[in-house]
């Protein structure tokens, strides 16, 4: 399970873009990087209001997963390769919201 690494992703900034993903649940990608635990802090209420759930494509281990999510205590983060949601939504950096209508930080 740990350590998660997405070659195709790393910390940075995105465009934001118009979706269209009927259906699709709310989700976020961030790693254990500063900036995205800065990014979580920021957003949490926003996240937990629509009901997101966390994919922390970047973590070394136990420590920082834990670290990920005492941020966003009532936020479900689970560890996971992001490498084919990167490739399927053209994405290559991370802190990012996906919705059914839009991508954003």
């Amino acid at each position: 399970m740990l350590p998660v690494s997405s070659a195709l992703l790393s910390p940075g900034n995105i465009a934001p873009r118009a979706l269209n993903m009927p259906g699709l649940r709310p989700f976020f990608l961030l790693g254990g990087d500063p900036r995205s635990l800065s990014w979580l802090r920021e957003n949490a209420a926003r996240l937990r209001a629509m009901g997101a759930v966390g994919l922390a494509v970047e973590v070394a281990d136990s420590e920082a997963l834990s670290r990920i999510r005492a941020t966003a205590p009532d936020l479900v983060i689970v560890p996971v390769n992001g490498d084919d949601i990167a490739a399927r939504l053209r994405i290559s950096h991370y802190p990012v919201l996906v919705t059914a209508t839009r991508l954003d930080q």
